[in-house]
């Protein structure tokens, strides 16, 4: 349940504080005073679009009836906050930063949120299909059959829009560019290694040449350093060796040095980084692109194998994808239908206790197959005990929807916490005390939170709580039941209509 409900900043209420109890939690007000604000910040938490303000944030102390232990929340109570900032909203669960698909999947089980103007749904279609799939348990054989329908639609799509011929033409030409990248077994580091032993190899080679060089100078300076001994005399052949010394160790260091030297073959090289800089300027421009491509490409390939494949069997694999589609079909609108005979027993029960005399059915239709089965369903009625069923969009008043629709959620009631806006909208007279006994009667098993302008439900409030507004400023103020009164009171008109009453009970009785 929601224990409480914090509103930091919401339209024009600021720093409020909303306790809400079990049973019926009922909030009423002047007109204009924006009632529904409360329901707005639920709403904000759930996938609820009527958000009327730019900036705001709240709270929600939510007890949780059990762990969810996906998201790594057990059973209790719960801090849920909710913050929109520059058009963004940002949600948290006790503190802890989270997506807002993780905190809708949490509150939707346990939130359900009847808005104004809702009953209009029972006008369409897909919302219809939507219910008595969910009454049925159809989830897993529905799942089952869209993905073959999606099959089934790209068969025919396949039939209708590609050439055998032109595909086995592109895969041809997708399996050359494939087969030599992949032949050519490139890869990013093996280029980038290649062309740093390549600029290694440029150096040595100009290295090499010029040690080279040097090496042979120096043998023709000893040579030349010899041929002096016979030209000068003994006392300068100590200086002599030394220099012939220097010589020979600076050219030994030398040799030395060229043995060091890898042995890179160069043309080895280049020839393989002329493979890559071929398939970059066919495929690239990068070799990561190349690889890009190569990936890409051989998806292609398999989808277009996949598709040649389908095209020699299509008309074969069309036809079975459509009798197995037919079947499936089938066992969904049977169970739809006796969905349906269930969901109508229960409506008809709760419409005589709203007042409401009519007979109620669902019309089933055969269509094309679409990916929601082959049912086109309708509501229909009459509020005449014999003679045809006519379309609800026809015959029914906003109030009597309003009516159906409330029918239909008592009929379905699933969730711990059932929120309704302005539900009582046209409705009045004794069907309103029906309804107030109907919310009455569902809050002893579920904690109902309900706006409304009927003094009927107020009356019957576990809790009631007042909107007020004042100016720029609003508050919500828990009534006691001098206030609750005083409330009612205001709500049946005031003062003075009371006394018309009473004035005229007393005529009446003289």
């Amino acid at each position: 349940m929601i224990e409480l409900i914090h509103i930091n900043e919401y339209v024009y209420l600021k720093n409020v504080d909303i306790y809400l109890s079990e049973g019926l939690n009922v909030t009423t007000g002047e007109t204009g005073t924006g009632k529904s604000l409360i329901l707005d910040v639920i709403g904000s938490f759930l996938d609820y679009q009527n958000i009327r303000s730019e900036t705001f944030s709240a709270d929600m102390v939510v007890n949780l009836r059990i762990d969810f232990n996906e998201l790594g929340i057990k059973k209790g109570q719960h801090v849920f906050s909710v913050e929109r900032k520059n058009k963004r909203l940002f949600y948290k669960i006790d503190g802890r930063l989270v997506n807002r698909e993780q905190v809708q999947n949490i509150l939707s089980s346990l939130i359900t949120i009847h808005k104004q103007n809702s009953h209009m749904k029972l006008l369409d279609r897909d919302f219809i299909l939507e219910i008595l799939d969910e009454v049925a348990g159809n989830s897993k054989i529905l799942e089952n059959y869209q993905k073959l329908y999606d099959e089934y639609q790209q068969v025919v799509r396949i039939i209708a829009t590609t050439d055998k011929a032109t595909e086995s033409k592109k895969l041809e030409e997708l399996k050359e560019r494939v087969d030599e990248i992949v032949n050519a077994n490139l890869s990013e580091d093996e280029e980038q290694e290649l062309e740093e032993k390549y600029k290694r190899a440029l150096n040595m080679q100009t290295l090499v040449q010029n040690y080279s060089i040097a090496s042979q100078q120096l043998e023709e300076i000893e040579y030349a350093l010899r041929r002096v001994y016979s030209l000068i005399e003994d006392k300068y052949h100590d200086l002599l060796d030394s220099a012939i010394e220097s010589i020979a160790e600076l050219n030994n260091r030398i040799g030395k040095e060229l043995a060091k030297i890898e042995d890179i073959n160069l043309e080895e090289v280049e020839n393989r980084l002329w493979v890559y800089k071929k398939l970059r300027r066919k495929y690239g421009p990068t070799t990561e692109d190349v690889l890009t491509n190569l990936k890409k490409w051989s998806e292609e390939i398999r989808i277009i194998e996949k598709t040649v494949e389908i095209l020699e069997n299509a008309e074969k694999e069309r036809q079975r994808l459509e009798n197995e589609l037919r079947d499936l079909a089938l066992q969904i609108s049977e169970k739809r239908k006796g969905a349906a005979r269930k969901i109508i027993k229960a409506i008809s029960e709760h419409l005589k206790d709203l007042n409401m005399n009519a007979r109620i059915d669902f019309s089933f239709y055969e269509k094309t197959m679409t990916r929601n089965g082959i049912d086109e369903v309708e509501l229909v009625g009459s509020t005449l005990s014999d003679g045809p069923l006519y379309p609800l969009r026809k015959i029914a008043s906003g109030g009597e929807l309003s009516r159906l629709m409330l029918a239909l959620e008592l009929s379905m009631v699933s969730t711990d916490v059932l929120v309704y806006d302005e539900i009582d909208a046209g409705i009045g007279g004794v069907t309103a005390v029906k309804l107030a006994q109907k919310l009455s009667e569902l809050s002893k098993k579920h904690q109902v939170i309900v706006v409304t302008h009927l003094p009927q439900v107020a009356l019957k409030a576990s809790k009631h709580l007042s909107l007020r507004r004042m100016g720029d400023t609003g508050q919500v103020v828990e009534l006691d039941e001098k206030g609750r009164m005083e409330e009612i009171e205001r709500m049946l008109g005031g003062k003075e209509v009371i006394e018309i009453i009473g004035d005229l009970s007393n005529d009446k009785e003289k």
